[in-house]
C-alpha cells in the first residue's frame, strides 16, 4: 500500500472504497455521525481539517485500516518551530483499527 501524502489522497481512497463496497454516502453519514456534505467535501480534497477520529469512524465502517511508521526519524525543529519532547513510543501504545474496532 502506498502512503497517503494528502487530504486529496485520502479521500480519494475513501470515495474510491466506499464505491466499490456499494456503499452510499447517506449510509456512510448515518453509521458515523459525520455529515454527507462533509463526507462529500473530503472525498473532493476540500476538507483539509478533517480530524484523525472522524477519518477512524470511516475506516472502521468502510472495514479497512491504517498504520503509522514509527521507523521514519523525526526531524529536529527549527529556530521556527519550539522544541517539544516527545514521549517514548512502543508498540502497545500505537493500535491500529481493522474493523473489529479492538486495539
Amino acid at each position: 500500500m502506498g502512503k497517503v501524502a494528502s487530504a486529496e489522497a485520502a479521500g480519494s481512497i475513501i470515495r474510491r472504497v466506499r464505491e466499490e463496497r456499494g456503499i452510499s454516502r447517506a449510509f456512510l453519514a448515518k453509521q458515523t455521525g459525520i455529515g454527507a456534505r462533509t463526507i462529500y467535501a473530503l472525498e473532493q480534497g476540500e476538507s483539509e481539517n478533517f480530524g484523525l477520529g472522524n477519518y477512524l469512524k470511516l475506516l472502521d465502517v468502510l472495514e479497512m485500516n491504517m498504520s503509522v511508521d514509527l521507523d521514519k526519524p523525526l526531524k529536529p525543529p527549527t529556530a521556527l518551530e519550539p522544541s517539544i519532547e516527545l514521549p517514548e513510543l512502543k508498540m502497545a501504545d500505537i493500535w491500529s483499527l481493522d474493523g473489529s474496532g479492538e486495539k
